[in-house]
């Protein structure tokens, strides 16, 4: 009943918010030092270890408060920066969801690395599990392939399934809703002359967390709208959405999303990040363009698909690879994957965050120090540029902790947006490693 109540209430609140009028004021913030202070804030979350409940519903346009209960979802999420693992139950309800064929409950689980993307799909009637393979690359590229739904992460910071470097700043207004504290940023996405646009609502008593989120076509038509709420703080004062949801009014279908647990830059094994496909599961892998059983040694069984083909074709008129076509297949595998991992490669030295906010509460900050080949990188020298933030000290705790931590804070003669520059140069590398430290403007600057 409480659900049910929770999803009237919601519907209610989110049309009205798309019509209400805002007051703003002038922005003491232009976009790019907004984009900045956003990303210095998202790089605050270096992992993310939830689970989650969701509810999903539907409202038929004459009555709006009565929303019909379409699906439930029950969510295992774990991210880091590189790596994301999911396990979704989702049951739906075939009397709502004709399409669905019946099956009331599927189970995927979910893997992404920079080395690729996993699925293995199950259903609650014993039929033949289901895999999916194919060449990853990043987070923020690649999870739409693999996640249905939204983690903490993307609640916080996905921008409709928009990388962030498509958003054209120069065309981009922002502007203040002294209300609800917020800034108000709306941003062209992508090049098109008629692309659509995000509308972000940014909370500074949040770190810069974009609490509210509104997809729009180029001629202002919502498309979607997306909300946190519930806020709370993990152990680190990071802030955790405890409840999010987000609507398309075309469809009138929306979610709800309650997070029973989360914990934050804590860390993840790599055996809780991964997963292997189960006995009998059919697997179509694009890296190899092959598709085959696996058995319970977790071997491939049947080739089911010639490797070497350019074109799948049927399952039940395919014969069985050769033994050289396998070998030819797995060569061939192996060029693509070292390419592709060369192309791919992280820098030698690698610094994260590579932004960082930098508040009155706090002035150490904890950098990350790794090499790509796993030894110790040799810090060499260290210069600090800025006319606004002051480094006090940097102690060199890399041999020891994989650390260097940064002393910063901002000069008493700044009132305004502040930033800085840390280059760092190692032993090796040609170029420093730089990182970005940026800080808000004061309350009462203008």
């Amino acid at each position: 009943m409480d659900t049910f109540l929770s999803l009237r209430f919601l519907v209610i609140v989110t049309i009205s918010a798309f019509i209400s009028t805002v007051g703003f004021a002038d922005a003491n913030l232009t976009p790019d030092q907004l984009v900045l202070l956003m990303k210095a804030s998202r790089e605050q979350y270096g992992t993310i270890d939830s689970k989650m409940k969701v509810t999903a519903y539907q409202f038929d346009v004459d009555n709006k408060t009565n929303p019909k209960h379409k699906m439930d979802r029950v969510i295992v999420s774990r991210c880091t920066r590189k790596k994301s693992f999911s396990r979704i139950v989702e049951t739906s309800y075939p009397d709502i969801i004709p399409d669905k064929g019946g099956i009331q409950t599927t189970i995927s689980t979910c893997a992404l690395t920079p080395e690729g993307c996993k699925q293995l799909i199950e259903a609650s009637d014993n039929r033949t599990p289901r895999g999916y393979v194919k060449l990853g690359g990043s987070l923020e590229k690649d999870q739409g392939f693999y996640q249905s739904f939204f983690t903490i992460h993307a609640a916080m910071w996905d921008f409709f399934g928009w990388p962030w470097e498509k958003m054209d700043l120069n065309e981009a207004t922002i502007s203040r809703d002294e209300k609800n504290n917020c800034y108000v940023m709306k941003v062209k996405m992508g090049s098109s002359q008629k692309g659509p646009f995000v509308t972000l609502y940014v909370d500074p008593s949040k770190d810069f967390i974009p609490v509210k989120k509104e997809f729009l076509k180029y001629d202002g038509t919502l498309l979607a709208s997306f909300e946190c709420s519930d806020f709370h703080q993990a152990e680190d004062r990071l802030w955790i959405p405890y409840r999010y949801s987000w609507i398309d009014p075309r469809v009138h279908y929306g979610e709800i999303y309650e997070v029973e647990k989360a914990i934050v830059n804590q860390p993840i094994p790599d055996n809780a990040l991964d997963f292997a496909f189960p006995n009998g599961t059919i697997v179509d892998d694009e890296r190899l363009n092959v598709k085959y059983k696996v058995d319970d040694t977790n071997q491939v069984q049947d080739t089911i698909v010639d490797p070497c083909s350019l074109v799948k074709t049927d399952v039940s008129v395919t014969a069985p690879a050769s033994e050289q076509d396998l070998i030819s297949s797995a060569s061939k595998a192996k060029e693509l994957l070292r390419a592709y991992t060369e192309r791919t490669a992280s820098p030698a030295v690698e610094v994260l965050p590579t932004v960082v906010l930098v508040t009155l509460e706090q002035s150490e900050y904890k950098l990350s120090v790794t090499k790509s080949d796993g030894t110790k990188p040799v810090l060499l020298n260290y210069k600090f540029e800025s006319d606004a933030l002051k480094l006090s000290s940097l102690k060199n705790l890399i041999q020891t902790q994989d650390q260097l931590v940064a002393n910063v804070s901002r000069l008493k003669s700044c009132a305004g947006f502040a930033i800085g520059t840390l280059l760092l140069e190692y032993e090796g590398e040609k170029d420093p490693v730089k990182v970005t430290f940026v800080s808000a403007p004061l309350p009462d600057a203008s």
